[in-house]
């Protein structure tokens, strides 16, 4: 067994017995640089002594004084990078709730147990540890900061955005029935640079209007070649919030529809549940128009926002996609899977196509198979792809 991964291990616990037994454990699998702190304040200090960086934290999250959540955000704080391990006596519920905090609060987690500690469930998280690297001061490019609104616009007017295609699959026959659009842009001199560094860009600078009208004409243009080579594919167009500030939107859609000789039944707009403004009466003026019209509207990352079942009432939508943090999930965690469950159980009762989005392998396709969802996306099938990769994957030509 490889040592090197966890070859300074801190232990924070309460309890004498729980530090003297869990180092035993350690001692058999090979780990001898072993700190232990029976309170949040010592281990702080361990911590922040650098010159003991250590490598793997094993961490209590019931302890008097001190809790194991006060002492998590204090080392988020600190910005300590090694791995976690949490663990406690308390429910699995608890515990789950003391990862997804230290998760958030950018905490590297790599596993929970419960106690009793055993040794073989203490070799099986051992064992998921990854290697740390050393670390490495790396001085900030610009490749990782947000673009510049002037670059944005530069690419705007030189057409420098292109769209990229996810495949969406039938779980019944595994066809692929259509794709997601999802822009990217190609940098002469950055190479690919990613929507989260230039989308918020966009929206701040009341560019999105021409953006999203950009990517919306590329991915119909791109879909009417494929319905006019006899494919039987719906093309998924992300739609800002951003977007739904002007009335006439759903005619300009419309008409770009109409210009490409594209059904609008072939379209499907998809809004983030968690975006869904505040102006109900203007997002049903669009939306419902939309509707009309012959569009098809999409709930994307269902499960995320705080009032899913409102939503699915007040809005007409057609398709819900079920967020991938919960598909991830669901095959090991029967909370999550109880959500995936009732969300598409939820789907059902509204007539919803139901997507399973971030699909990653077998075992999460089987899951959402048996539970109902209609259609699967993620990188199980494939990654988003440019059009003539999607062309390839999908037996079309170009």
């Amino acid at each position: 067994m490889n040592t090197q991964k966890k070859n300074r291990v801190l232990l924070l616990d309460d309890d004498q017995f729980m530090l003297e037994y869990v180092s035993e454990l350690l001692r058999e699998l090979g780990v001898h640089k072993i700190w232990v702190a029976q309170d949040g304040a010592t281990g702080l200090a361990v911590i922040k002594d650098m010159k003991r960086d250590i490598d793997l934290l094993i961490c209590d999250i019931e302890m008097p004084g001190m809790d194991g959540i006060e002492f998590l955000r204090n080392i988020a704080v600190q910005g300590y990078s090694g791995n976690i391990v949490l663990f406690s006596g308390l429910d699995r519920q608890l515990l789950k709730a003391a990862e997804r905090f230290a998760k958030a609060s950018g905490l590297c987690v790599t596993g929970t147990l419960s106690k009793p500690v055993t040794l073989n469930a203490l070799t099986a998280i051992l064992m998921e540890i990854p290697q740390r690297q050393p670390a490495v001061k790396v001085k900030r490019s610009e490749d990782n900061a947000l673009v510049s609104v002037k670059e944005v616009k530069n690419a705007l007017s030189n057409d420098d955005f292109c769209v990229f295609y996810q495949p969406k699959v039938a779980i019944r026959n595994s066809r692929i029935t259509g794709f997601e659009c999802l822009a990217r842009w190609p940098h002469k001199k950055r190479g690919f640079i990613s929507p989260d560094k230039f989308i918020p860009v966009v929206e701040e600078y009341d560019l999105i209007d021409q953006f999203t009208l950009m990517i919306f004409r590329k991915s119909v243009q791109q879909l009417a070649q494929w319905l006019n080579m006899g494919f039987d594919l719906k093309a998924a167009v992300n739609l800002s919030m951003e977007n739904l500030n002007r009335h006439d939107l759903p005619e300009v859609f419309e008409e770009v529809t109409r210009a490409a000789h594209v059904p609008a039944n072939k379209i499907i707009l998809e809004i983030t549940e968690s975006k869904i403004g505040k102006d109900i009466a203007l997002c049903l003026d669009i939306l419902t128009r939309f509707r009309l019209k012959g569009f098809g509207l999409a709930i994307d990352d269902f499960g995320t926002g705080y009032a899913s079942m409102e939503t699915l009432n007040n809005l007409p939508f057609t398709e819900l996609k079920i967020d991938r943090t919960f598909v991830n999930a669901a095959v090991s965690d029967s909370s999550s899977r109880a959500i995936v469950e009732s969300s598409v159980n939820l789907g059902k009762e509204f007539g919803l196509n139901i997507v399973a989005e971030g699909v990653e392998n077998q075992a999460e396709w089987d899951l959402v198979a048996k539970l109902g969802c209609t259609e699967v996306q993620g990188y199980f099938i494939s990654k988003p792809l440019p059009h003539d990769e999607f062309s390839q994957l999908n037996g079309l030509s170009t």
